[in-house]
């Protein structure tokens, strides 16, 4: 494999995910010739260790982990106030992750999305019963899609997406979404029988909020 393959490779890894554009693939990988980047992404693509999703750059699934790492798929941004943040079912791209900062579970079934807003900013999420503010990233198990009095969800309503808490009334069947926040929010009430999807389970909570103070 030749240098600048190894190269595409050691970034991607390191990356996750990157925007495919060749001068600015060569300008971090220190290759002068957009058609050599080209060229090269090329033949790592016939040999099938990266692929191209929604105009980014990824390695393919059997090369996104290792003993210590995984790329988890990031889904961009669920709202935490109102539901206005849309969910398409598309990944922004991939961030990597200690295997030991991941909760129990299938790792196969986690991805992660950005909170945004401040109303599950009195949350108890994960063992350590971490609260949701704004920019924080939740790691969401996509399978638990059966969710229990109490426990934290990613909800998908009229395409939106957001984190709330789920509660089920089944004298009246209705959905409860709740906040939990220091501020005053409205819940979001549904009949069982309403369009509502359950995108997963939140398990737990990555506290990058405090690197944007």
């Amino acid at each position: 494999m030749s240098s600048v393959q190894n190269k595409l490779l050691a970034l991607l890894r390191d990356q996750g995910a990157i925007p495919l554009r060749y001068r600015e693939i060569g300008r971090r990988i220190g290759e002068q010739y957009p058609q050599t980047v080209k060229h090269h992404i090329e033949i790592l693509k016939k040999k099938q260790l990266i692929q191209e999703k929604n105009g980014l750059l990824v390695l393919n699934k059997k090369d996104l982990t290792s003993e210590e790492f995984l790329n988890l798929p990031f889904y961009g941004i669920a709202n935490c106030g109102p539901a206005i943040a849309f969910a398409d079912d598309r990944i922004e791209g991939y961030i990597k992750i200690s295997r030991n900062a991941l909760p129990k579970g299938n790792i196969k079934d986690f991805y992660l999305i950005q909170a945004s807003g401040n109303s599950m900013n009195q949350a108890q999420v994960g063992p350590n019963k971490k609260n949701i503010e704004d920019g924080d990233i939740v790691i969401v198990n996509a399978k638990d899609q059966n969710p229990q009095d109490g426990e934290y969800v990613v909800s998908l309503i009229d395409g939106c997406a957001n984190i709330k808490k789920f509660s089920y009334n089944p004298h009246d069947e209705q959905v409860v979404l709740i906040s939990e926040s220091t501020d005053k929010y409205f819940p979001i009430v549904l009949h069982k029988t309403d369009d509502l999807n359950i995108a997963g389970k939140a398990v737990e909570v990555l506290k990058l909020s405090n690197l944007n103070k």
